[in-house]
C-alpha cells in the first residue's frame, strides 16, 4: 500500500468514526482542494450530507468537529460543503521518502497483480512502405500503455499486425521491376523501397492506363506465381529488416508479429463458417456481408463478391488465431488511426456475435501528425520519413550540445543528442491526448523550458548531478521535516502511483506527461528556494533525500513514457 493510499484510508477511517453509524464514506470523494493553503486533501459531503439529511455545510461542520487527528492527518478544517485535511508534515515526509528509498526500482508499480490479461496491439506500419512519423506516433503511444499497464499490475500481451500482401505490395514490385530492375540496391533497403513505393504512386496517379498494369501484378501474387513471389518474399525481408532496426531504436517490444498474409485463407474459411451459422448472409452482386443495421452500424462487408479478401476478412480470422494462442485474454486493445473507427464498431460487434461476448474491446484512436515546418522529406508531399524526422532532430540537438559542452568528445556528444532527441520526440508524441492532432514544432520540442520531453529530462540530469556533488546519497535514516517547499513536491511525489494507475486504465499516456512537467517545474522550485548542498550536514542528508525521491519519481515516470533520463545534459 503507498503512503497517498494508507492517507486516503486513515481520512476515511477518521471520517467513519466521526459519522459514528452506518453511513459509506468514499474514498473517491476525496481530492487535492483547489488551494494548497487550504490543505492537502479536501473530502466532499454532498453525498453523506444526503444519508444524514443535512445540508452538506452542516455535515461537514459536524464531522470537522468530531474528527480526533492521528496516524498522518494532524488537522480537519470546515470549509463549506468540503472537510479540509492538513497532513503532518513531519510524519508524511518520512513516509513518502522512506516508501520510495525502499524500492526505487519499482516506485509507482502495482503491490499486487490484477489478474488481469491484457493484448495491446500496435505498431502497425506496412511492408513496402516507409516507416513515417503517423507510425511514430503509433509507436510510442503503444509503448507507452505496455508499459502503465504492466505497472498498473496488468499482464500484458504486445503484438503487431503488419500489412504485408495487397495493393500497396503489388504497386511497389511492380514500379521496382518496370523502372528499377538494374538499380544497385543501397545499404538501407527499406527505407529505398518504400521510396519505391512513394514513385509508383505518383507514377498512377499521372498515369490511369497503369492501373492495369499494377492489377495484374496483383493477380499474379495472389496467384502465387513463382517468379513473383519469390520477388516479394525477399523484399518483404528488406522492410522487416528496417522495422527490426527502428523498433530496436526506439525500444518497442513485442511478444508476437502478425501478418496479413498468414490470415488471408484462413479468413477466407471462415467467412464460408460464418454463413454456415447464420452470421452472414449474401449481399448485392453475391458479396458477404455481416448486416448490423439493427444494432445501427450498416453494413459490415467481409468478402467481396468476386472471392477476395478484405481488411476485415483477415481481421476476423486473426482475432481467431489471437485469442487462441493467447488464452484468457480479458481486455484486447487495437491501436489505430481514427479513419477507422467505424470499421472497429462494426468489427467488435462482429467479434461479439461470432462469441467472444466476454472480451472487452478497445479502439485506442489517434489522430494525425504533421510539422510546423512542412514535411521535411517528402516523397508525395504530405509523408515525413522517421527516419529523416529522426536525422533532424539529433543533428539539432548534437550541434547545441557541441556549443555548450566543448569539453566533451563527438561519442558523448552523439549519446547524449540522441536521448535528447529521443526524449523530445516520444514526449512531443504522449503529451497530447490520443484524439487530438498533433502540429509538430521542432524548435518546440525540444526547448528546455515548457512543456517538453528534454524539459523534464533537464530536472532529473540536474538532480543527479546535485546528488553526484554530494558524492552520492548518504546513508543515513530518513527523518522527517515541516518545511513548506519541501512537503509541497514530497505531496506531488507522493501522488505518482496513483497517476500512473489512473494513465494505465484510460491508455492516456499524457496523464503522465503532464504530471511529470508539473513534478519537473516543482522540483526546479524547490532546488531554488532551499539550499541543498550548502545546508548544515543535518539538513543536507535530509534534502538529499529529498532530491533523491524527486530524482527517482521523474526517472521512474520518463521511463514508463519509454524516455531515457540521463544523469548528464
Amino acid at each position: 500500500m503507498t503512503v497517498f493510499e494508507k492517507t486516503k484510508i486513515e481520512i476515511v477511517g477518521l471520517i467513519s468514526k466521526a459519522l459514528g453509524q452506518t453511513v459509506e464514506v468514499q474514498a473517491a470523494n476525496l481530492a487535492p482542494p483547489p488551494n494548497k493553503a487550504m490543505g492537502d486533501l479536501a473530502y466532499a459531503c454532498f453525498g453523506v450530507a444526503k444519508a444524514l439529511k443535512k445540508s452538506p455545510v452542516e455535515a461537514a461542520k459536524d464531522i470537522a468537529a468530531a474528527i480526533k487527528p492521528a496516524g498522518l492527518v494532524a488537522e480537519a478544517v470546515a470549509a463549506g460543503p468540503y472537510v479540509n485535511f492538513r497532513l503532518d508534515r513531519t510524519a508524511f515526509s518520512a513516509a513518502v521518502i522512506s516508501e520510495i528509498l525502499a524500492a526505487p526500482d519499482s516506485f509507482g508499480a502495482a503491490s499486487a497483480k490484477k489478474g488481469e490479461k491484457i493484448m495491446i496491439e500496435y505498431a502497425q506500419p506496412n511492408t513496402h512502405k516507409e516507416f513515417h512519423v503517423g507510425h511514430l506516433r503509433n509507436v510510442c503511444l503503444g509503448q507507452a500503455a505496455v508499459n502503465l499497464c504492466r505497472a498498473a499490475g496488468f499482464e500484458v500481451v504486445p503484438v503487431s499486425y503488419m500489412g504485408d500482401v495487397g495493393a500497396h505490395v503489388a504497386k511497389c514490385l511492380w514500379c521496382l521491376k518496370k523502372f528499377h530492375a538494374g538499380d544497385k540496391i543501397p545499404e538501407n533497403r527499406g527505407k529505398y523501397l518504400g521510396q519505391i513505393y512513394a514513385e509508383a504512386t505518383r507514377r498512377v496517379d499521372e498515369d490511369e492506363k497503369l492501373k492495369d498494369e499494377v492489377a495484374e501484378v496483383q493477380r499474379k501474387l495472389e496467384a502465387r506465381e513463382p517468379e513473383w513471389t519469390k520477388l516479394w518474399e525477399e523484399t518483404r525481408k528488406w522492410s522487416i529488416s528496417e522495422f527490426e532496426d527502428i523498433f530496436k531504436e526506439l525500444g518497442i517490444e513485442l511478444d508476437r508479429w502478425y501478418w496479413e498474409s498468414e490470415v488471408e485463407e484462413p479468413g477466407k474459411k471462415l467467412v464460408k463458417e460464418l454463413l454456415k451459422r447464420g452470421l452472414a448472409e449474401e449481399g448485392e452482386r453475391g458479396a458477404i456481408i455481416v448486416n448490423l443495421e439493427k444494432y445501427g452500424l450498416g453494413i459490415f462487408l467481409v468478402l467481396k463478391s468476386d472471392g477476395n479478401s478484405l481488411y476485415s476478412t483477415k481481421e476476423l480470422a486473426l482475432a481467431e488465431l489471437k485469442f487462441g494462442e493467447y488464452k484468457g485474454i480479458g481486455r484486447s486493445i487495437h491501436i489505430v488511426d481514427s479513419r477507422q473507427s467505424l470499421y472497429f464498431q462494426q468489427f467488435f460487434k462482429t467479434l461479439e456475435l461470432m462469441g467472444f461476448d466476454k472480451l472487452k474491446t478497445t479502439h485506442l484512436a489517434y489522430e494525425f501528425v504533421t510539422l510546423k515546418e512542412g514535411a521535411m522529406s517528402s516523397r508525395k508531399g504530405n509523408i515525413v520519413a522517421y527516419e529523416d524526422f529522426r536525422d533532424e532532430m539529433t543533428a539539432r540537438v548534437a550541434e547545441e550540445t557541441g556549443k555548450r559542452r566543448d569539453d566533451w568528445d563527438d561519442k558523448r556528444i552523439k549519446e547524449i543528442a540522441w536521448t535528447v532527441a529521443e526524449g523530445a520526440m516520444k514526449f512531443g508524441m504522449l503529451k497530447q491526448d490520443p484524439d487530438k492532432p498533433i502540429v509538430f514544432d521542432i524548435e518546440s520540442a525540444l526547448s528546455f523550458d515548457g512543456f517538453t520531453g528534454p524539459y523534464v529530462q533537464y530536472a532529473h540530469a540536474r538532480l543527479s548531478s546535485i546528488l553526484a556533488k554530494a558524492g552520492g546519497l548518504p546513508k543515513e535514516k530518513v527523518r522527517g521535516s515541516a518545511d513548506g517547499p519541501e512537503h509541497d513536491v514530497l505531496a506531488a511525489v507522493a501522488r505518482f502511483p496513483e497517476t500512473v494507475s489512473e494513465a494505465a486504465e484510460r491508455y492516456k499516456p499524457s496523464i503522465l506527461a503532464q504530471y511529470l512537467f508539473d513534478l519537473a517545474q516543482a522540483a526546479n522550485d524547490y532546488y531554488r528556494d532551499v539550499p541543498v548542498l550548502s545546508a548544515a550536514d543535518d539538513e543536507r542528508t535530509h534534502r538529499l533525500q529529498v532530491v533523491e525521491a524527486i530524482r527517482v519519481t521523474l526517472r521512474r515516470g520518463l521511463v514508463l513514457l519509454g524516455i531515457s533520463a540521463p544523469v548528464e545534459m
